[in-house]
């Protein structure tokens, strides 16, 4: 159907049911769409290196036939001097969507975020990180995040008590935000590249579990499941009371989580992370050995380990008063993944009267007792998932001995 499109024509278009199309007697290749509801869109239809396209110009009533009749005859002028209009428009969109994430809110929380929750293990650590401690640079663009910037929140961070190593980590969530805009083209570079790190010490003092204060963990773990029970029983009193089933499992080795993953912690080395991810199936008992798949590990790589005779124990124990099946540790609450267990950790170490102690220090315990015992430090390495010996070697002044035989090569 040909005719000139105005607004008196164009407003006697009546739906059909079925899509039409009504060509301007005009301007070459404009015309309007009449869907079956009766919208109508302002198109124009062209030819770039031989293909066939068609552009949408807007919808009648967003705009006049006047004015869509103007944008035709402007776009008519742009093509006939070769330009694709429809790869121009393209091109407009993703630069203004571009700039609308410009500023490191927008940046984060439209694009870095929904990317970092599906691709990150670390993506709700990360996402405290930025909002907590960068959040008052969101209103910032991209590229006014200089080093000298971030070398003034370094200076007050330290003033207020962090550590250059946690300031370090801070940091590095920033600059990893940066280098992915660059990545994606939303900035031509980061403006962080280059930056280098606050110089830490890489060896630091390793915390790990004197034998008095292993003995004292132990205790507590014993303390509290005895606590436990008595809890229980004291309530499966009040419930017969009122004629209501009690609680079983009473006689059972442990009353929680905790204490089996301490005790695989503290044989094993593994990490807290590591911990939650192990899954049954991960577990040979029969061999003896548990397997870190390197989905879950820091290192992103699998690695093996031997089970002790207290690990091995410890899980079958474990295993007997559960499923066998799925996580090894699943939340009490939700029987989904653990996602902390600070309250329950905090508690124990209290109790314990052990200061300064993290669950993490439990590898650190591990990995100390395995060096004073005479284990070489590659073995401990592979143990421990390290990716380089440079984490290692910060257990290597807990064996002394190599030190020692070297220097006294000098008595001869």
């Amino acid at each position: 159907m040909n005719k000139k499109l105005n607004s008196r024509t164009v407003n006697a278009l009546k739906k059909t049911g079925k899509r039409y199309r009504v060509w301007d007697t005009e301007i070459i290749g404009f015309h309007v769409r009449v869907s079956p509801a009766g919208k109508k869109t302002y198109a124009i239809a062209y030819r770039h290196s031989g293909r066939a396209r068609e552009f949408t110009i807007d919808v009648h009533g967003k705009i006049t036939t006047d004015q869509a009749r103007d944008l035709a005859k402007a776009y008519s002028g742009s093509i006939a001097k070769g330009e694709d209009i429809q790869a121009a428009k393209q091109i407009a969109r993703v630069k203004t969507k571009m700039e609308r994430v410009q500023t490191l809110g927008a940046f984060v929380k439209e694009k870095y975020q929904p990317w970092a929750e599906r691709e990150l293990r670390s993506a709700k650590e990360s996402m405290r990180t930025l909002d907590k401690d960068f959040g008052y640079l969101y209103n910032r663009k991209l590229m006014d995040i200089t080093p000298w910037v971030i070398e003034s929140w370094s200076k007050q961070a330290r003033k207020n008590g962090l550590m250059s190593a946690t300031i370090n980590r801070r940091v590095s969530t920033l600059k990893s935000v940066l280098s992915r805009a660059a990545l994606w083209g939303v900035i031509e570079d980061s403006p962080l590249r280059g930056m280098k790190h606050l110089k830490t010490d890489k060896t630091g003092k390793v915390r790990y579990l004197t034998g008095d204060e292993e003995k004292r963990l132990r205790n507590a773990l014993e303390a509290r499941q005895e606590r436990y029970r008595e809890e229980r029983v004291s309530h499966n009193k009040w419930l017969t009371v009122r004629h209501r089933d009690g609680l079983s499992g009473l006689d059972e080795r442990f009353t929680d989580y905790l204490m089996p993953m301490v005790i695989i912690a503290l044989n094993t080395g593994m990490r807290r992370g590591e911990l939650f991810n192990l899954i049954w199936s991960d577990i040979d008992l029969e061999k003896r050995q548990l397997t870190v798949q390197g989905s879950g590990a820091k290192s992103g790589n699998t690695r093996y380990l031997p089970l002790n005779d207290e690990a091995f124990s410890t899980l079958v124990a474990w295993r007997n008063q559960n499923s066998g099946l799925g996580l090894v540790f699943p939340s009490p609450v939700t029987g989904e993944r653990l996602g902390h267990i600070k309250r329950s950790w905090a508690g124990l170490i209290k109790l314990a009267d052990i200061h300064n102690f993290r669950f993490h220090d439990l590898r650190h315990s591990f990995a100390s007792k395995l060096v004073m015992a005479g284990v070489d430090l590659n073995t401990l390495r592979e143990l421990l998932g390290h990716a380089s010996m440079d984490m290692t070697l910060r257990y290597a002044h807990l064996a002394p001995e190599h030190k020692a035989a070297a220097v006294a090569l000098l008595n001869q």
